[in-house]
């Protein structure tokens, strides 16, 4: 299936075979991202979670165009100096997770990462209370929210 048939309840969490976490608000923003995602197949068999639990793999990703009409296009290319891209991405559906499941997921995935979110020495007072509030989370928005995930558009 596509990834626009998928009846996705957004905040999705993206989580790649590198252990890293991704988040993606809306369909548009899942549906859209930079060159080196497209080169490098950074999407490739990374994991989608909806807010319901819901969880596809991404087994493709095809590029369909310009993400934006071109005029607007070439603004962002000349701003950012990224150009980005409408894709698709053709997924398989898995077993749903339950929150518990996504939330230990999303902690693992920080506890790896932990150099995005504080330097090695702040641990005790960023990180251990950061991990404390997702794993109290009460649903996917509030764990996309802590977070502030990062999505494809710039990469």
């Amino acid at each position: 299936m596509k990834s626009s048939e998928a009846d996705m309840v957004f905040p999705v969490l993206g989580f790649t075979p590198d252990g890293d976490i991704w988040g993606f608000p809306d369909l548009d923003t899942l549906t859209s991202c930079g060159s080196m995602t497209l080169k490098k197949n950074m999407q490739l068999d990374m994991e989608l979670v909806d807010s319901r639990g819901r969880r596809w793999l991404v087994r493709s990703i095809r590029r369909l165009g310009r993400a934006r009409p071109l005029v607007p296009w070439l603004i962002d290319l000349l701003l950012t100096a990224v150009p980005r891209f409408r894709i698709e991405q053709v997924l398989e559906e898995m077993t749903p997770l339950t929150l518990e499941e996504i939330k230990a997921r999303a902690s693992a995935a920080v506890e790896l990462t932990s150099e995005y979110y504080c330097a090695e020495d702040e641990r005790d007072e960023i990180l251990v209370p950061l991990l404390d509030q997702v794993r109290a989370a009460s649903d996917v928005a509030q764990i996309h929210e802590l977070l502030g995930l990062d999505s494809f558009l710039s990469y």
